[in-house]
């Protein structure tokens, strides 16, 4: 070695050994900042424990704790998610787990994945902590998905899929993809559906492509709606092989799919598909439709298609399903409607009110469309003057204010019933002493919409002619109107009626009683008695409100099920002999099939006399004419404008959202009996 070299390596020597102090201080240093991080964290979320005002930051406590890659700070997790146990704030601690890589863990969130009593919240957590640990986690997982022993129960599976779906990690989406060629129908359709909202995965996008070809049909059509969403040229390539392999018509549900993929298409040599699909009737179609909508209003090509063509369809489910599509359009596309219309009006021309009434919803979007509605107000035709009425009030417009106070005394029920709830909503001064006019001329439920509207109007209740004529004498000059929230609640009820069903008043004296007898009634209702299925109670509140109807009042009973048996031909006055009868039948009322809600409803709306439905049901409509809740909704507005009848809902073990809107829809009352 020469001295040149010699030197340098003693100097070289003489650095190391100077740095060496201080690389030794700069290591213990980096020990300690994670420690004394973890040690303030650990103190800072056991001062949150106990405080359940401050979980908020209990939770972002115990997140900031597992961003610290630090034995203590694993240590403290380990003991806190062995403490949390079942309780959701495991969810929290296994996110905290996941901030950073923690492969000893992993025994410890497969068990908490797995524990018998963990909320899905925690099983979610903890396989999405897995995901991260590395390739045998994701292995494990993936068999998890595809385990059909009892042990790993549906929760474990979904959750599983769940996280590897989420992931974003290749390996992981990689598996959970292959799965979609595996196994039953049922679970590859929940699998797919699981995977709606995966975009831009080569993966996912080519074996959906290959789905749209190759799969069972039901799982093609899913997937090629998927496919267009997520990738739109593939997609409409593809459009005429997916529409090429439904040989017979499609099921809704599968007709459903296609609807949600083809208003992306923008083809025209498809608009027709769209509404001949859309025409079809069952669950799922308009609500498709309506979905739909909105990306159909991005489209003006189909826009104009469906205004001049579609409406104009030769088939009314067609132009149903244009005039849902439509929902969405902007008012521009919809006045050549508007203007074409309003022609047809004028002329007078036979059913365009009907046609202007299904194409309310759309043409309301038009300022100028309530002018033509006060005009068919003012027709000389009952139904046409009914029916431009009630849409005033859905849009609570008050151009239809003079027609309504005109009708008051017209010799039609229907229209007295509908100027007094016309003038409820829309209030005015001017209408109070025509309203006080009507006072001992009204009976039964117009007598107590007639107390509803001097209450709205007024604030306050009187329940004589001579006492409300005596009131306005004092207070007429000067008077103001009660502020809308001061009289919302509808004040206090007088009268003295104590008749009730189901804790509903019973005010009309022309009553549908509209019966369930479905096979499901004979479900137990609530309570410890098992002998009190929906059925009895049913049977028994029938009997009781039969039983304490007033002589005077007309009722009948419709009893339903798949099949609809009205009781009698049309309502009966409540005489001794008829609610005898009727008090023996009900108490005969046996078990049947499915649930037909529309029949029964139609049944009973076709009895002119009907002026009030109370209807009791604990299903969902499974049989009949129409089953698709937002068709009955849509069917019933129709029948029910030139109608009016309030129909009272009774929900029996059932929370039903389609007997809520019902009521909502008349004016009637929803009671959820637990």
């Amino acid at each position: 070695m020469n001295r040149f070299v010699a030197n340098s390596v003693a100097i070289a020597l003489a650095a190391l050994a100077c740095r060496l102090p201080a690389q030794q201080e700069a290591e213990a240093a980096a020990k300690v900042e994670p420690a004394a991080r973890v040690a303030k964290a650990i103190a800072d979320y056991e001062a949150l424990l106990g405080d359940s005002q401050k979980a908020p930051m209990r939770r972002q406590a115990m997140l900031w704790l597992g961003e610290v890659d630090h034995e203590d700070a694993a240590t403290y997790l380990r003991g806190a998610l062995r403490k949390a146990g079942d309780d959701p704030f495991a969810a929290v601690v296994c996110e905290a787990i996941a901030r950073v890589a923690r492969p000893a863990f992993e025994e410890a969130l497969t068990e908490t994945l797995q524990r018998p009593a963990a909320p899905f919240a925690v099983r979610m957590a903890a396989a999405a902590a897995l995901v991260k640990l590395g390739d045998r986690p994701i292995d494990a997982l993936l068999k998890l998905a595809v385990a059909t022993d009892e042990q790993t129960r549906p929760p474990i599976r979904e959750a599983a899929i769940g996280a590897l779906v989420d992931s974003g990690v290749d390996r992981a989406q990689r598996g959970v993809t292959a799965l979609l060629f595996q196994g039953d129908l049922q679970a590859r359709m929940r699998l797919l559906r699981r995977m709606e909202n995966l975009r831009a995965v080569p993966v996912v996008t080519t074996a959906r492509a290959r789905m749209v070809r190759e799969s069972e049909i039901e799982l093609a059509a899913i997937a090629w709606r998927q496919l267009i969403l997520d990738n739109p040229s593939r997609g409409r390539d593809l459009c005429l092989d997916m529409l090429e392999r439904i040989v017979e018509g499609p099921t809704p549900a599968i007709a459903a799919e296609l609807i949600g993929g083809l208003v992306h298409v923008r083809d025209p040599d498809f608009y027709p598909v769209l509404l001949r699909y859309g025409s079809m009737r069952g669950e799922g179609i308009k609500r498709a439709l309506r979905n739909g909508a909105k990306v159909a209003a991005e489209d003006p090509a189909l826009m104009k298609w469906l205004v001049t063509k579609g409406l104009d369809a030769e088939q009314p489910a067609e132009r149903d399903a244009a005039m849902l599509l439509l929902t969405q359009a902007p008012p521009t596309v919809l006045k050549p409607l508007v203007d074409r219309l309003r022609a047809d009006l004028r002329a007078g021309k036979q059913k365009v009110a009907e046609q202007a009434a299904g194409l309310h919803e759309l043409l309301a979007k038009d300022p100028t469309w309530r002018l033509d509605l006060a005009a068919m107000a003012a027709s000389s035709d009952q139904d046409t003057r009914m029916m431009g009425l009630s849409m005033l009030m859905e849009l609570g417009a008050p151009d239809g204010l003079e027609i309504a106070q005109q009708s008051l005394g017209n010799k039609a029920w229907e229209l007295r019933s509908l100027a007094i709830r016309y003038l409820t909503r829309v209030r005015d001064v001017s209408s109070i002493p025509l309203l006080i006019a009507r006072y001992g001329k009204e009976e039964g439920r117009l007598a107590a919409e007639l107390d509803q509207a001097m209450f709205v109007h007024t604030g306050t209740r009187h329940w004589t002619k001579r006492d409300w004529d005596a009131w306005w004498a004092k207070n007429k000059t000067g008077f103001v109107l009660p502020h809308p929230e001061s009289v919302k609640g509808g004040g206090g009820s007088g009268g003295g009626r104590t008749v009730s069903y189901h804790d509903i008043p019973v005010v009309s004296s022309r009553i549908a009683f509209l019966v369930d007898r479905s096979g499901s009634m004979a479900a137990p209702l609530g309570g410890t008695d098992k002998k009190r299925t929906r059925l009895v109670e049913a049977k028994n509140q029938l009997m009781r409100v039969i039983e304490a109807l007033p002589e005077k009042t007309m009722f009948n009973v419709v009893v339903y099920e798949t099949a609809v048996a009205p009781m009698w031909d049309e309502l009966r006055r409540c005489s001794a002999e008829n609610r005898k009868e009727a008090i023996e039948k009900a108490e005969k009322i046996a078990l049947g099939g499915g649930t037909n809600i529309f029949d029964a409803l139609e049944r009973a709306l076709a009895d002119p006399k009907v002026d009030t439905i109370y209807l009791l049901t604990d299903g969902q409509p499974s049989a009949g004419r129409i089953v698709d809740a937002e068709q009955i909704l849509d069917e019933v507005l129709r029948l029910n404008r030139t109608r009016q009848v309030v129909i009272h809902c009774i929900g029996l073990g059932i929370d039903s959202d389609l007997l809520r809107r019902l009521s909502e829809l008349s004016g009637g009352t929803y009671k959820f009996v637990p």
